[in-house]
């Protein structure tokens, strides 16, 4: 599973919806800012950091996308990015 493919579905459960497509927005598809802050958190636990603890690094990140672009494969790539970068060291 892609880290598209589970911000998808966790958006999706969060809107009591099946999995949002790649492009489907968050915010159209009947997300508001404290659902917002709920996925957030649940995909800071999703991909945590190296620690095994929700990555608040991660947090921050995706919650700077959240707002420009609210699909799954926009936070997806951040995710991937993010991860990216913590394996560069």
């Amino acid at each position: 599973m892609t880290e598209t493919d589970v911000v998808a579905r966790t958006m999706g459960e969060l809107l009591s919806a099946p999995p949002l497509e790649p492009a489907d927005d968050f915010f159209i598809r009947g997300g508001d800012s404290l659902r917002a802050v709920e996925l957030i958190a649940r995909l800071s636990a999703a991909f945590p950091a190296q620690d095994g603890t929700p990555d608040e690094n991660l947090g921050a990140a995706l919650l700077l996308v959240l707002f420009e672009d609210a699909t799954p494969q926009a936070l997806g790539d951040a995710v991937t990015r993010h991860r990216a970068a913590l394996a560069a060291g």
